[in-house]
């Protein structure tokens, strides 16, 4: 089933400029088809969002469907318009996420198309979360209604804190955690504490390394494609275990390192340099090298904020897995309320050295819009960056105007430029 998976007809979208990313592509396909095999061998199937702590899953060797990878490759397949319609068809509303409306349309849908018919299995059971956003609630339980399956629910609360989560907000999502690992075992999989262990250590060591990649990609000019940067920052959350080798990043490391020490950019004649913040645009990838006609780059984008552990490796404890995840997910940028997020996005523009920031504002998204103006003034308020704001769903391409968008990018980049240049 994997190799079926992998072979199926996949429509055209960009190809990876880096041997190792390509190398990733594929093993975030492979996946998908494993699932299948793990199910014809008896394993209860979960569907869940690809943001479900790795740790746990990996630890008890639960097959799982990542629903969000799913609505993705809808996307990026430019099918997002048939399988939006299916979910919306079946009662859910196009004011949920469209990513969370694509994979619930390829879950429910009678006509799949050859990859997804290959790709997709059918859940035994269904993890949710509120974790980042209400629409991962609201698809988790219209797949759970449709399906007929038990399901677990994991809350996990805004940061209200800041920086200094107190010890009974770390409790209270370790004893959620618990409870997911408890359904588990309640549907026949098998907790070991010290294997817990081990795959938090792992995920320790990988952000080390993740950390050094994103020092190198900041460099100037830019030394990885965005598309290359999408994939790559992905991997480590969709990967299998077996396919999730710290060797695999490393040789990412390495070959950037090899990149930045010889001045290797991806752009000649690098100009600008953009920051996209917003669901970068699944549905045609070419959008973000759609800048470089005027030589600007975008090496950073929102997606990257999603990827592991946000807390600081140093601060991760292996013998407490159960608070350490925890904590992670309370003080990832990604969970609201918005301090965080925008900290890590005035940080961002410091570090990448941007001369502009394109906030895409995702209609259907009932997180990120709330956020875009507030980290807009505080970016330009702290590094004295400009933002523009573009109306752009990056998932439902039903909502896209192409000559809009790109008159509007252009007219940005050429005011960006003739402020640099004056």
């Amino acid at each position: 089933m994997a190799e079926d998976a992998a072979q199926a007809p996949i429509p055209d979208i960009p190809f990876p400029d880096l041997d190792v990313v390509e190398e990733m592509q594929m093993g975030i396909v492979t996946r998908l088809g494993d699932v299948q095999r793990q199910k014809a061998e008896g394993k209860p199937v979960v569907w869940c969002s690809v943001l479900i702590p790795k740790e746990i899953l990996f630890s008890m060797d639960v097959p799982c469907v990542y629903g969000s990878v799913m609505g993705a490759y809808a996307a990026i397949f430019r099918m997002s318009s048939k399988y939006c319609q299916v979910a919306e068809d079946d009662g859910l509303s196009r004011d949920v996420c469209s990513v969370n409306r694509c994979q619930v349309g390829v879950a429910l849908c009678e006509d799949r198309d050859p990859f997804f018919e290959q790709a997709f299995t059918r859940p035994d059971l269904v993890i949710g979360s509120n974790f980042p956003c209400t629409s991962e609630s609201k698809s988790f339980l219209h797949i759970a209604r449709r399906f007929d399956i038990p399901y677990y629910f994991i809350d996990t609360p805004m940061n209200t804190w800041g920086a200094e989560i107190p010890e009974h907000a770390v409790t209270y999502v370790a004893r959620q955690l618990q409870g997911m690992i408890d359904f588990l075992v309640e549907h026949g999989y098998t907790f070991d504490l010290d294997r817990l262990k081990q795959e938090v250590a792992f995920t320790k060591a990988l952000n080390t390394v993740m950390e050094e990649i994103d020092d190198l990609k900041s460099a100037i000019p830019m030394p990885m494609k965005a598309f290359d940067t999408i994939m790559a920052m992905t991997a480590p959350l969709a990967l299998s275990k077996e396919a999730r080798k710290i060797e695999l990043f490393e040789r990412l490391r390495d070959e950037l390192k090899e990149r930045v020490d010889r001045g290797y950019g991806v752009v000649e004649n690098e100009r600008l340099r953009l920051m996209w913040i917003g669901l970068p645009p699944l549905f045609d990838f070419k959008l973000l090298e759609y800048p470089e006609k005027h030589g600007a780059v975008i090496p950073k984008t929102m997606l990257e904020f999603l990827v592991g552990f946000n807390v600081d490796p140093e601060l991760m404890d292996p013998e407490r897995p159960l608070e350490t995840i925890a904590l992670a997910q309370i003080t990832s940028p990604a969970n609201p309320s918005f301090d965080a997020g925008i900290d890590y996005f005035v940080r961002a523009a410091r570090k990448y050295k941007v001369d502009g920031v394109i906030c895409a504002v995702m209609r259907s998204c009932g997180h990120v819009p709330g956020m875009q103006r507030m980290t807009k003034e505080a970016i330009f308020d702290k590094t004295g960056v400009p933002a523009v704001l573009i109306d752009l769903d990056g998932s439902d391409e039903r909502d896209y105007d192409d000559s809009s968008f790109k008159a509007q990018l252009d007219s940005f980049v050429e005011t960006l430029l003739a402020r640099k240049d004056g």
